[in-house]
């Protein structure tokens, strides 16, 4: 598990963070000294052997944050990592890292603009690599990504042997932009100089199986439930891991397990009730999400939570009730100021609206939440935008509408000229593909989708593009990779159980024609 639900990334995510505490337990042992060949920095600091300190004129704040840290990095006790957050800025509101790493956290879009606001107010109070973090933690959710790079890139070289750093920076690469190997190879080596690491441990398992190598993610959780035993998250994780290969069994078993050791760790219950989703139990399933609902605290992880109870009347094929209800949370999403999550909510009203036209309104409603947002993080912004216009563009091309599918990819393309964040490249280049394919262009098309593999709706538009340029072998095993497609999302609830179908449709028209 690492970090809140949103439905449309693969898991609750964008978790990072930089601690200065004291180890947990014997698991974090002191590594030895190594170098770093992974960080350029843009000027030359001075090298240092241990880790940013943090500046806080109040004891109790420092205390605060550092708990924060452990709880929400460390042990992945969300809610509670954000509680001590909130009390680390109370005791001392001028501590500006504790106020970028709140608003970083948080899922609440006002608590993320508020917080990274007073980060920069308080900067001047933060040490010289204090503000370089905050730099980062703030430019990626800002969108200002080179901003940000170059700050992490500063602070990697002066310490090149903190290991939190270098994990958080690699979760951020696998989890939020998708550069799988580069986040790879930095907690590889994390775990070269320290193989008891947990979090870099969990976190490269993570981005194994989101890149294609689920093969190499089990040993990894057996060895993170070996050193941490009688913590919940490490069997979160094997559960979570199990459900993405598509081993439901063994997921409930794990998801279990955590709840067996901590009745409280909510994340398991989420789980446990979206493995149920994509074993077809759908009853079951919202039976589960409403426990998880009543176990967190936090408005915007609940809305989460019922967004996914919502999207389980898609799955069971009652769109007019699935409606109904995403209706009434969009209507609790604005109420509470929940920008991000309310366009998130038209966008999956609108994927699941058989009417093309009415599809278009509800991806108009979707950008209207945004365009009325003032205080909303640039990057949150932008990366909603482009995956609205990503789809809205799908759905035209879909409806044999090319001129509207056009429409959609002019501002998108205009995004992607300015933007560096991976999800708008990766939106740009599939709905680009999508115009190709719709215009007769299939190797364009092809070589555009493959810029954006990980989603479902483009996947299944790069089979669709791969069988009309005659790749029939190739085209067959981008659905079955489709189909094997285990998450959350709404682009899996989707796209994949017609992949799933059409293969089966294939299938048994293969073996009648055997049986002549």
């Amino acid at each position: 598990m690492r970090g809140t639900v949103k439905i449309r990334h693969f898991l609750p995510y964008i978790a990072a963070a930089f601690v200065m505490v004291a180890p947990m337990a014997q698991a974090q042992e002191a590594a030895p000294a190594t170098t770093s060949t992974e960080a350029t920095a843009t000027a030359t600091p001075a090298v240092s052997t241990g880790t940013l300190q943090v500046s806080t004129k109040s004891a109790e704040a420092q205390k605060a944050y550092e708990m924060g840290l452990v709880e929400r990095e460390d042990r992945l006790f969300v809610d509670e990592g954000l509680e001590f957050m909130r009390e680390a800025v109370k005791a001392d509101p001028t501590f500006a890292l504790g106020h970028a790493a709140l608003g970083y956290f948080a899922s609440d879009p006002k608590e993320e603009h508020r917080e990274s606001v007073l980060a920069i107010k308080n900067l001047d109070n933060a040490s010289p690599d204090e503000q370089l973090l905050i730099l980062w933690m703030n430019g990626t959710k800002n969108g200002e990504i080179v901003t940000a790079i170059a700050a992490m890139n500063d602070l990697r070289a002066k310490y090149p042997n903190d290991k939190r750093l270098a994990n958080m920076e690699a979760e951020w690469l696998c989890s939020n932009q998708g550069v799988f190997d580069r986040g790879e190879a930095i907690l590889e080596k994390v775990l070269k100089s320290d193989p008891r690491y947990f979090p870099a441990m969990n976190n490269l398992a993570y981005c194994y199986a989101f890149d294609g190598k689920a093969q190499l993610a089990p040993a990894l959780m057996e060895q993170y439930v070996a050193i941490l035993p009688n913590e919940p998250n490490p069997q979160d994780s094997y559960g979570e891991i199990l459900r993405m290969l598509g081993n439901y069994p063994g997921a409930l078993e794990h998801y279990q397990k955590a709840l067996q050791i901590n009745p409280n760790f909510n994340a398991s219950q989420a789980g446990l009730a979206s493995t149920y989703a994509l074993m077809g139990d759908q009853k079951q399933a919202r039976a589960q999400y409403l426990v998880a609902v009543k176990g967190t605290k936090e408005a915007s992880t609940q809305l989460g939570y019922h967004m996914l109870w919502a999207l389980t009347f898609y799955r069971e094929n009652q769109p007019r009730r699935g409606r109904e209800e995403m209706t009434k949370l969009a209507e609790e999403a604005q109420a509470a100021g929940f920008s991000i999550q309310e366009a998130e909510i038209y966008r999956t009203m609108a994927l699941f609206n058989s009417d093309p036209a009415g599809a278009m309104k509800d991806l108009d409603a979707a950008r209207a939440t945004l365009a009325a947002t003032y205080k909303l993080m640039q990057g949150d912004r932008d990366n909603e935008l482009s995956s609205i216009l990503q789809t809205r563009t799908f759905i035209a091309v879909q409806a044999g509408n090319l001129d509207a599918a056009k429409i959609a990819l002019k501002p998108l393309t205009a995004m992607s000229q300015t933007s560096r964040s991976a999800p708008v490249q990766k939106a740009y280049h599939s709905a680009n593909g999508a115009v190709l394919l719709a215009q007769g262009d299939y190797a364009g098309a092809i070589s555009e989708f493959q810029e954006d593999s990980q989603n479902p709706l483009t996947l299944r538009l790069l089979s669709e593009a791969q069988a009309k340029a005659g790749q029939t072998t190739d085209a067959q095993k981008t659905l079955a990779t489709l189909a094997a497609i285990s998450d959350e999302r709404i682009e899996t609830a989707f796209a994949v159980p017609q992949a799933r179908s059409a293969m089966k449709t294939e299938f048994q028209q293969t073996a009648q024609t055997g049986a002549h």
